[in-house]
């Protein structure tokens, strides 16, 4: 049986017996050629394929311990059950001393508990003369506030004919009705203890008992802008002086626009600046044009045209990174992270061995050469004759940021890191979440003063509720001198 073709195919006229093997030959190679087109094709729809992954990998993989994200935006893990932690003896360190098993230091009020009758058959008791017990408890009193009536009679001079009141005491405002101290506590309730305006009133008015409106409570962060102003600006000189100076930056938001606080910290107080941009100018007024100290930052490109002696760039945000290519699915990368992990670990070391004794400043500062070397040699012999691009890009931000990679060695002084720097911008990072952040300028500024005030003082190892009460009570004066620590 003869099958024929549908007549509306239009197929063409072929005939093998007229065309030959030429024609033949040549269909056959227009089919290995696009065999070898197709080919080529999945070859690079693959490579654009795990491109595109590893891009996905480093988006929606990104953790606090591969990236600069915080560990608050890690979400909730569940936690590993087999991975037990190491054992570690209880109670305190060896020779740690006590705080509070031993007492207080001092008593308000000494009370007798007597045992009036036996509490089992009901009869009379006697008091032996060995076996009492003492135990000190610091409790709340029922007024903590209490509340003062100044009375200030009118006077008047004879002789020259002045008129006036008496001056309030120190701490007192004139037309406001809560002193220094309670303002004080209020103050470091808002920043140190990140409560809102809310709970600051209901703080006040539940446990303190004194009614407190929103009118206040917005006068006393007014008092608080006053009397920072001058201890803030003092600091802030003290920031441009030469020095070791770790910068860094955070956003937080004024009416709901974007903003930025950028903070320099030194080893005695810290500045914090609140600007509209992350711009270069923005570094440049808060450390000044010729700065003349060494300046410790990540690689935003801002901090690039800061003038300094020297500069150092933090290993912690770029180790992060190495560590995010340990996993990566190119081969590249994860041999380039294997062989920078050495190197820095050798330098870090020995920074380490220096502040111990170990090694001296010669010895440490001889080894810079040598780490920078090794580096080197690492950048410019890939195994497989090319890095993938992620280890590329690091391999790029290492050469351009060449001399700013190992000051610490030569510098002992400086750290390896930024961490100062960002240890000083998380309580910000923390209020700014509890927040959302400003509504007014002089609101977003007291935000930088009240926290430079809080880091300095934790910096100089000082109360910052007693000292924010000399600041208030003196408001208005000069403050005092800022001494090195």
């Amino acid at each position: 049986m003869t099958i024929q073709p549908p007549s509306d195919l239009n197929l063409p006229e072929i005939a093998p017996e007229e065309q030959g093997a030429r024609y033949w030959y040549e269909r056959y190679c227009e089919q290995c050629s696009e065999t070898e087109r197709l080919k080529q094709r999945v070859k690079e729809l693959e490579e654009q394929f795990e491109t595109l992954g590893e891009k996905l990998k480093k988006v929606t993989g990104r953790t606090s311990e591969t990236s600069s994200q915080p560990p608050s935006a890690d979400g909730p893990k569940k936690p590993n059950r087999d991975k037990r932690k190491p054992q570690r003896k209880r109670g305190p360190k060896y020779n740690h001393p006590g705080t509070t098993r031993n007492g207080f230091g001092w008593i308000d009020h000494t009370i007798l508990l007597d045992v009036e009758k036996c509490p089992v058959c009901g009869g009379a008791v006697e008091r032996q003369p060995q076996g009492t017990k003492r135990q000190q408890v610091a409790e709340l009193v029922p007024d903590l506030v209490e509340i003062w009536d100044y009375e200030r009679p009118l006077y008047r001079c004879p002789a020259c004919g002045w008129q006036g009141h008496q001056e309030l005491p120190l701490g007192c405002r004139e037309g406001f009705s809560y002193g220094g101290r309670l303002s004080s506590v209020v103050g470091w309730l808002g920043y140190g203890g990140n409560l809102s305006w809310s709970k600051q009133r209901y703080v006040v008015e539940s446990i303190f008992g004194v009614p407190m409106s929103q009118g206040s409570l917005a006068k006393l962060h007014q008092w608080f802008c006053e009397a920072l102003q001058p201890a803030y600006e003092q600091w802030w000189s003290w920031i441009q002086q030469p020095g070791v100076r770790c910068v860094d930056e955070t956003s937080y938001r004024l009416n709901g626009v974007n903003h930025w606080i950028w903070i320099a910290t030194a080893p005695e107080c810290c500045a914090l600046f609140f600007a509209p941009t992350r711009s270069s100018a923005e570094v440049k007024t808060l450390l000044g044009e010729d700065f003349a100290g060494i300046l410790s930052s990540d690689c935003w490109s801002a901090y690039g045209p800061q003038s300094a002696v020297a500069k150092q760039k933090c290993w912690a945000h770029l180790e992060r990174e190495l560590k995010a290519l340990t996993t990566s699915r190119f081969s590249e990368n994860r041999e380039f992270a294997h062989r920078i992990f050495p190197i820095i670990y050798t330098a870090r070391q020995a920074h380490r061995d220096y502040h111990q004794g170990q090694l001296s400043r010669a010895e440490l500062q001889a080894l810079r050469p040598i780490i920078e070397a090794e580096l080197a040699y690492v950048l410019e012999h890939p195994l497989h004759g090319r890095w993938a691009a992620d280890a590329q890009g690091l391999a790029n931000r290492f050469r351009r940021h060449w001399a700013d990679w190992f000051t610490f060695l030569s510098q002992p002084e400086v750290k390896p890191d930024n961490n100062d720097a960002e240890r000083g911008l998380r309580p910000v990072v923390i209020h700014r979440k509890v927040s959302g952040g400003a509504r007014s300028d002089w609101g977003a500024q007291l935000v930088a003063m009240m926290f430079s005030f809080l880091e300095s003082m934790r910096r100089q190892g000082k109360n910052a509720v007693d000292h924010l009460f000399e600041l208030i009570a003196s408001s208005g004066c000069s403050p005092p001198a800022l001494l090195p620590g």
